[in-house]
C-alpha cells in the first residue's frame, strides 16, 4: 500500500480541505499521483500540531497543477468509519476543542487484517480485526464483549507467512464503539524483532 503525505500550512487551511460529512472525503494537495479506487496510506499533519496522524483512506479523483488558474495538483480523498472519525479528531484539534495526545510513543499503523483470538485459560478462538497495531498494541474490532484488564491471546498471521505470531494482550481500554484498545504483554520467541517485522508486511500489503 502506497503512503502519501497530506500536509497543509494552518489548522485552519486543514479544516478548509475537510468535506461535508455525507461525504467524507479530504482535499488534498501532492503531485503524487493517485487513481480513483487505489488504497493509500496517508500522513497528516498541519502546522501547528505536535505529531503526524496516519490515515487509511481511498483516492476518488485526482488532477494536474494549473499554474495560469493557480490550481495546485492533488485531489480528493474518501476516507470512512474510524478514519473518518480520525479526521474530526485532527478538526477538532485544528479548531482548539480539543489536545492532541502525545503520550503515546508508539504510533500505530492503520491496517485492516483479520486475526484470531481466545481469552486467557480458554482453548476456543474466536475471529476479529485489527485497524490499528504497534510494537506495543493494537486497536481490536470485534463484537464480542470486553472488559478491561481482561487478558487474551492473539494469533496474527502476516501476509505470506503460514506461522502465526502469538501474542498475549490485556484490554486497557473499550472507549470504542466497534471494541477495545489491547497492550501486548509477552511476546513468543521471536520478540520485539518479529514483531516489527509482522507490521511492516501489514502496512507493506
Amino acid at each position: 500500500m502506497r503512503r502519501i503525505r497530506c500536509h497543509y500550512l494552518s489548522g485552519e487551511a486543514f479544516i478548509a480541505a475537510l468535506l461535508p460529512s455525507e461525504e467524507q472525503g479530504l482535499q488534498v494537495y501532492t503531485t503524487e499521483r493517485f487513481e480513483p479506487g487505489e488504497e493509500l496510506l496517508c500522513e497528516v499533519f498541519f502546522t501547528g500540531l505536535p505529531g503526524k496522524l496516519m490515515v487509511r483512506a481511498v483516492g476518488k479523483k485526482w488532477h494536474n497543477a494549473r499554474p495560469r488558474l493557480r490550481v495546485r495538483a492533488g485531489g480528493v480523498l474518501r476516507c470512512v468509519g474510524s478514519e473518518w472519525r480520525k479526521l474530526q479528531f485532527l478538526r477538532d484539534v485544528a479548531s482548539g476543542r480539543t489536545k492532541f495526545d502525545q503520550r503515546r510513543r508508539h504510533i500505530r499503523q492503520p491496517v485492516l487484517v483479520e486475526i484470531r483470538l481466545r481469552r486467557q485459560g480458554e482453548s476456543d478462538f474466536t475471529a476479529a480485526t485489527i485497524s490499528e497495531i504497534s510494537e506495543v498494541g493494537a486497536l481490536l474490532l470485534t463484537p464480542t464483549p470486553l472488559t478491561v484488564g481482561e487478558e487474551l491471546i492473539v494469533e496474527i498471521t502476516p501476509p505470506g507467512s503460514a506461522r502465526p505470531l502469538e501474542v498475549q494482550a490485556i484490554i486497557r481500554n473499550t472507549d470504542h464503539e466497534h471494541g477495545a484498545g489491547i497492550e501486548f504483554m509477552a511476546r513468543d520467541m521471536g520478540g520485539v524483532t518479529r514483531l516489527r517485522e509482522v507490521i511492516r508486511r501489514l502496512v507493506d500489503e
